[in-house]
């Protein structure tokens, strides 16, 4: 039972916990809602949101997204145990439903197309917006407490947290799942359930809800006849799938159920839920904005059109009132992605990173992934590709130009990646696979072949990205420019065979030139182990050591099999002649204008350290560029296959504990030109130059950082050197009786091995 807290105590007392370190803050928060009443958990609940997402105060609130289960696991547990769909948090969120009382948000600090949205007057935000009587306009929102904070959480996805904090920094360049994108796939899942049967938690709580609106919501196409495909009707027969009835758009979900307020008390949450994300997020003016999103937040974006697909897909079974929100959710998508697509890939840099845009992009335009006979078969372990059923043809004519036109407009910038990174191949691989996949490439040609039209309405693609992306009204009031294009490119056409034909070509060439690549590093390789020794080459592979060069050849290994597997794709898709594009290892690869300076050495300053302008020529600056490679710690290179994770992780941390109590001692061990400092280069790693590039504002800079002479133990985590301990402990066992014996001879072993190497060097 809720004990009353004294009006003059509750305000500094919740400031003084608010102020407290997380974990405390969260016990403090736990026990408070225990002891205030209704009212008074009203009365500081702005506080606390205000304080979760960082508003008015510290811009990364409480962390939610520079959390992760590797940089601070406990916290993250803890966090989600809070905020969670049945945690402390959401239960109190729908205590306060009980009362009437609603929480004011002034528009003017929200996302300028987002006010524009409102300021068309959308019917589902009728009964939540307020008008200024004297400017005629909308003020401010006023949300219950559900509302209120699911609103907040959506919006603290925009904040550039990844522009001024390094944690978050290093989550958008690493990609990590932090705690939010764990919490918005929890809450995404649980109110836009999958199953037409699953119960929507919390689901014991009793207050009011929305009003059920009679009339009609508001038009999600823009305000002009639509051209449609001229297909047969069969195409669109029994498609609960691929599309929404004629009018599903235009009505809304609450008003086609029967039981009025009775089917909305049921699907209200849901409603906001869907409504909030899709309307915040995929309205993103990532044009006019001058931070480009963090990768975390596409992962985002790319989990709501997954859940959209697995809420969208269930329509043809479920029969409560939940049926025609299901249906009008994939409308709701489709009116926004493919602006949003456009504008992401114009301004995000080309690099391996342009993965998060390319599979949000392959996530949408799979909705046959995301059904529940196809997550039925992935959880029983088996590998499974679903079918293309004719139910999704209405989907696929629906976002025609989303298949074609995003093709087209990332096939240049896949001509310009640097193929001898594995990721940026694997991008590719990626998008051959897709396309090759059953005979989707078979029905976007027989589409294409009979459009006339499209069934967003708009004239040609390029209308709809100025039209949608740059207007403040978006689709709810555009004006349409009554001028028909007939010059739509179509994906499937003879000039876009001999673009095919050209990339093709391009990526044969750069196949080629990763097998010259292969074979001068192994050449490399062989030389180096023939100049270090036998015993050394031993050693190395007992305890699984692995050089640098030695881990850049296991990765390029990979890339000719899947440059290979692309062009095959390639060619199947695009009826081209595999013959004419050779791929054999002996092939040159293309010449290159001749540089006086060798690459490596080149320099733009001259002998007295001055800018030479005249060496400032395009060619060279592009030469310069492609020579410039990251250079990682091998203490932190990713963990090998042939590694154990955890123990991994523990020699770091007390390497680094070594290094730095002892740093000044090891250095001036590795600097001494007697015998110990001989021993010390051959146990130590030596310095070195650390560089690593960074994605910010859509440019990639490079930076650097000195690293000393230190300890690294993770040669010890590898399954050899622990298989090597284990022989020696059984050996200690058998020939003295006592195990440890075995382990002290093996260190003396190694001892005096790296002592003779030493004395030699």
């Amino acid at each position: 039972m809720a004990h009353s807290m004294p009006p003059e105590n509750l305000n500094s007392h919740i400031l003084a916990v608010l102020g407290l370190p997380l974990l405390d803050r969260l016990l403090q928060l736990e026990i408070l809602f225990e002891r205030c009443t209704v009212r008074q958990i009203q009365e500081i609940y702005p506080l606390i949101v205000h304080s979760i997402f960082g508003i008015n105060g510290n811009v990364l609130g409480w962390g939610l997204r520079t959390t992760t289960m590797e940089n601070a696991p406990h916290y993250f547990n803890r966090l989600q145990h809070f905020f969670g769909v049945n945690g402390v948090w959401m239960h109190v969120c729908h205590r306060l439903l009980s009362e009437t009382t609603k929480f004011d948000i002034d528009i003017n600090l929200l996302p300028r197309k987002f006010i524009g949205m409102l300021q068309a007057g959308p019917m589902f935000y009728a009964d939540l917006i307020n008008i200024d009587p004297l400017k005629h306009q909308v003020s401010t929102l006023s949300l219950n407490t559900f509302d209120f904070y699911i609103f907040h959480f959506v919006l603290y996805a925009l904040q550039p947290l990844h522009t001024i904090n390094p944690i978050a920094m290093q989550i958008h360049n690493e990609r990590s799942k932090t705690i939010y994108q764990l919490l918005a796939a929890e809450y995404l899942d649980n109110f836009l359930p999958q199953f037409p049967d699953a119960t929507i938690e919390p689901a014991n709580f009793c207050g009011s809800v929305k009003a059920p609106q009679q009339i009609p919501a508001q038009s999600l196409q823009p305000q002009r006849q639509l051209r449609y495909l001229k297909l047969p009707s069969s195409y669109r027969n029994g498609n609960g799938q691929g599309g929404v009835v004629s009018n599903s758009g235009n009505t809304s979900p609450q008003s086609a159920d029967g039981s009025g307020a009775g089917g909305r008390a049921y699907t209200w949450r849901s409603e906001s839920v869907l409504y909030f994300f899709v309307d915040i997020w995929l309205r993103y003016d990532i044009e006019s904005e001058h931070h480009l999103p963090s990768s975390d937040f596409v992962r985002g974006v790319r989990t709501l059109i997954k859940q959209i697909h697995f809420f969208a897909n269930a329509a043809r079974v479920d029969h409560s009132s939940m049926s025609t929100l299901r249906k009008a959710s994939l409308t709701m998508a489709k009116a926004r992605i493919y602006a949003f697509l456009c504008s992401l890939i114009d301004r995000w840099p080309l690099d391996s990173s342009l993965s998060v845009v390319l599979e949000l992009w392959l996530s949408y335009i799979q909705p046959w992934r995301y059904t529940m006979a196809t997550n039925n078969n992935r959880t029983m372990g088996i590998y499974y590709e679903p079918p293309i059923s004719n139910s999704f043809d209405g989907f696929i004519i629906d976002n025609l130009i989303v298949y074609t036109h995003i093709f087209m407009q990332l096939l240049p910038r896949f001509e310009r990646l640097d193929y001898s990174v594995y990721r940026n191949a694997y991008m590719l691989h990626r998008l051959a696979k897709t396309f090759a996949q059953h005979d989707l490439f078979d029905r976007l040609q027989r589409f294409e072949r009979l459009h006339s039209g499209n069934a967003y309405g708009f004239d040609s693609p390029q209308r709809q990205v100025n039209m949608m992306n740059k207007s403040h009204n978006s689709s709810y009031n555009a004006q349409w420019n009554p001028l028909v294009s007939s010059n739509i490119p179509k994906l499937f056409s003879e000039p876009m065979h001999s673009q095919i034909q050209s990339f093709l070509y391009v990526i044969s060439m750069a196949r080629n030139s990763v097998l010259s690549d292969i074979r001068a590093l192994r050449r490399e390789i062989s030389e180096r182990q023939r100049s270090e020794g036998y015993m050394k080459n031993l050693f190395k592979k007992l305890f699984g050591e692995s050089t640098q060069d030695e881990l850049t050849l296991r990765e390029l290994s990979r890339i000719p099999e899947v440059l290979r597997q692309c062009i095959d794709a390639f060619c199947r898709i695009f009826s081209v002649d595999a013959g004419s594009l050779s791929m054999h290892e002996t092939l040159p690869v293309e010449p290159s204008p001749p540089a006086s300076p060798s690459g490596q050495n080149f320099s733009f300053f001259n002998s007295d350290d001055c800018l030479d302008t005249s060496k400032l020529t395009p060619h060279q600056m592009s030469l310069n560029a492609s020579n410039m490679q990251p250079t990682v710690d091998p203490a932190l290179l990713p963990v090998q296959s042939n590694e154990i994770r955890p123990l991994i992780r523990l020699l770091h941390l007390i390497s680094e504990l070594i290094n730095n109590n002892y740093g000044s001692r090891i250095e001036a061990f590795y600097a001494r030109q007697d015998f110990f400092g001989k021993l010390s280069r051959q146990l130590l790693n030596g310095p070195m130059t650390e560089k690593w590039f960074e994605n910010c504002d859509g440019n990639v800079d490079i930076y650097e950082k000195q690293l000393p002479a230190r300890l690294s133990l993770r040669p010890l985590g590898s399954v050899s050197a622990l298989f090597m301990m284990a022989l020696a402990l059984i050996f200690g066992y058998l020939w003295c009786g006592v195990a440890p014996v075995g382990l002290i001879i093996l260190c003396l072993l190694f001892l005096t091995y790296y002592m003779l190497m030493a004395a030699l060097s």
